[in-house]
């Protein structure tokens, strides 16, 4: 007799029943007691007696993997993988708590997708869907944790540590949205009350779907985790050497979600600007099905580049296809956080300090407001940080350089300069950048054409000199203090003020949020308001007070550190290449921005990544040092905690607007 089955089958056949018994057949208004007993007991029993019946024991199914030739039947019954691999006993534990986190996540989900969603049974389709999905390799994942925290990643204080950090943030950004109703409702990540019964009922019968696959397919989810390599003669190890990469990046993605579905208002074509961003215009250029013109010529190919993926997102969702820009740009922003991890990684080696330099980059201000925000900004970045991606790997081939490099000058046409920098300081040779850089352009010229074509009236032409003449009005000197602010050589002053702006808008506000300045005027019909770090008509800059001077501190020692390790360790270091291309792409943008543009925390999502990977591979060095290692954690939970804060700032800021916005 299996006395632990036997009671999982019958307390589970009590908790269906009670749920049916109270939700469904009114227990409460049957008058007489053993009515009520009945109602509840005789369906225990009967699922007890089905459940118990109808799936095999764990326990069983684990000795039968275990021992195959001890069990002829087991060998019919059970599908078994030709590869390798090595299986655990079952774990109810396991289990439990790979479906609580399943649930809230599908719970959140279902409540984010209701108006999508529309039907109970479209709902309790995407509910069994995704519960037995996610309850099912969450088992194997947290197997996995469960090794990890024994004797991998994990079992490291200070890895636990920031893997616990991430969870925290998360909820902290949700209880801070939540307080402000104008923007953020619970409805948003919550089964709506006339789904709820449903909702249960489906989310507890996905639990025996789930554990049936757990207990009938363990070899080839197992396989599908950690796929073998016959070249190799053992099994892959991408998702296991990466999964602290990946868990970073998945946070990362929810924490991303939240605030965009708290900044992405209909008010931002109205009475909203943040730091001179057009995100109500690129929400409709990138996620409608109308789309609109751009009429931009420094984005050339963003409508075939960037709008096909949000639309493969966002077109199934109909007519809110507002939730799939939302969606596309903080998977693109949570990618982001991965490529980074990657670059760390390849280059140290050292998980932990990859895993630091990753949450860093996500914790950024400029990641946690554009990486939110339906712009092509983080698409941008994403593009950049890949293409550093190439170069790190020694990438040679123009079959891979020159679409990456499309991505850089279709996003941004200014972009494509970092990318032949750090070709340059690869050593890629000036007759191959030079033969690079013109197929570049040509075929930037031909897509250009395309776009024109396919979308009549909707894309300036970069190559035409009237259409790009348009931007060099954000450094025309007769438009200063409106649109410009370029400097002025003659005026010290002026040298003085823009050498102050674009300096601390490089090496600081993209890392580390300011206090932001509020600019409100009443304009009619709603009062405005205009968040920015830069107010180019008083000259004023947003300033650091309090305790955001203590990250502030921690994270220029943090720089400064790197720089000198890059000086002291130029000739030795197999970084030096890459961090000369990230220098000269910092330095470039310096120089740009001295000329072009007044609220420069909008570009710095073109620079932050190279920020983070040059003290990444300064400091690479000290990579395993323990005191190295706790020190950059505490510089990272500091940074999360600051920007934490700006954003919270940027929903109180907001939320009277939004609700005035009818």
């Amino acid at each position: 007799m299996n006395l632990p089955r036997i009671l999982f089958s019958f307390l589970t056949g009590l908790l269906l029943s009670l749920f049916l018994a109270l939700t469904f057949f009114h227990l409460r208004d049957f008058p007489s007691p053993i009515d009520r007993l009945s109602l509840v007991l005789v369906p225990t029993l009967a699922f007890g007696i089905f459940l118990h019946q109808t799936f095999f024991s764990p326990s069983a199914q684990t000795r039968n993997h275990q021992s195959p030739v001890a069990n002829r039947q087991s060998l019919l019954s059970i599908p078994h993988s030709p590869f390798p691999t090595h299986y655990s006993p079952f774990s109810i534990l396991y289990s439990l708590l790979s479906f609580l986190p399943t649930l809230a996540l599908t719970s959140a989900a279902t409540g984010f997708l209701r108006e999508v969603l529309r039907t109970p049974f479209g709902m309790a389709l995407f509910t069994v869907v995704s519960m037995t999905t996610g309850t099912t390799l969450g088992y194997f994942l947290i197997q996995r944790a469960a090794q990890s925290f024994r004797t991998g990643f994990l079992s490291k204080p200070i890895n636990l540590l920031l893997a616990l950090s991430l969870p925290a943030f998360l909820i902290a950004v949700t209880l801070s949205a939540l307080q402000f109703p104008a923007l953020f409702v619970t409805e948003y990540i919550r089964v709506p009350q006339e789904w709820l019964p449903l909702f249960l009922l489906t989310a507890l019968a996905s639990i025996f779907l789930s554990l049936y696959i757990i207990t009938h397919y363990a070899s080839r989810i197992t396989h599908l985790l950690h796929p073998f390599d016959f070249a190799q003669g053992k099994p892959s190890s991408f998702i296991l050497h990466h999964s602290p990469g990946l868990y970073a990046s998945a946070l990362f993605f929810l924490i991303q979600l939240v605030i965009a579905r708290a900044l992405n208002h209909p008010a931002l074509d109205h009475n909203t600007v943040l730091f001179e961003s057009d995100a109500g215009p690129w929400m409709t250029i990138l996620a409608s099905p109308e789309s609109a013109p751009i009429n931009r010529a420094v984005h050339p190919l963003s409508l075939i580049l960037i709008r096909p993926l949000v639309r493969l997102i966002s077109g199934p969702l109909g007519e809110h296809y507002a939730l799939g820009g939302m969606i596309a740009v903080s998977a693109v922003s949570a990618l982001c956080v991965f490529m980074t991890w990657l670059i760390v990684k390849r280059a140290t080696n050292s998980k932990t300090y990859a895993f630091t330099f990753a949450i860093l980059l996500g914790s950024t201000a400029t990641h946690l407001l554009f990486g939110a925000l339906t712009e092509n900004y983080i698409f941008g970045a994403a593009a950049l940080i890949f293409f550093f991606l190439l170069v790190q790997k020694n990438e040679t081939r123009f079959s891979f350089l020159v679409p990456a490099g499309l991505l850089l000058f279709g996003i941004t046409i200014t972009n494509i300069v970092q990318g032949l920098i750090a070709l340059f300081f690869n050593k890629f040779g000036f007759k191959r950048l030079a033969q690079y850089a013109l197929c570049v352009f040509a075929l930037g010229v031909l897509l250009t054409l395309a776009v024109g074509i396919l979308y009549p009236k909707s894309q300036t032409l970069f190559f035409l000199p009237n259409d790009i003449a348009f931007e060099f009005n954000f450094a025309n000197p007769d438009n200063a203090g409106v649109l410009s602010d370029p400097i002025r050589f003659s005026d010290p002053q002026s040298v003085a003020r823009k050498l102050n702006v674009v300096s601390r808008s490089i090496l600081l506000y993209g890392i580390i949020a300011p206090d932001v300045i509020e600019s409100v005027s009443e304009k009619p019909p709603f009062p405005t308001i205009d968040l920015k770090t830069f107010d180019v008509r008083q000259k004023t800059l947003a300033p650091y007070r309090g305790l955001s001077n203590l990250p502030l501190a921690l994270w220029l020692i943090l720089l400064g550190g790197a720089f000198i390790m890059f000086v002291k360790n130029t000739r030795a270091s197999r970084h030096t290449p890459l961090m000369l291309g990230l220098l000269g792409a910092i330095g470039f943008n310096l120089l740009m921005h001295l000329f072009y543009g007044t609220e420069l925390f909008l570009y710095t999502s073109y620079w932050v990544y190279a920020l983070v990977l040059f003290a990444a591979l300064g400091l690479s060095g000290f990579a395993e040092k323990t005191w190295m290692q706790w020190g950059l954690a505490a510089i990272v939970l500091a940074i999360m905690l600051n920007n934490y804060f700006f954003v919270a700032s940027i929903f109180r800021a907001l939320d009277p607007f939004y609700a005035a916005f009818p």
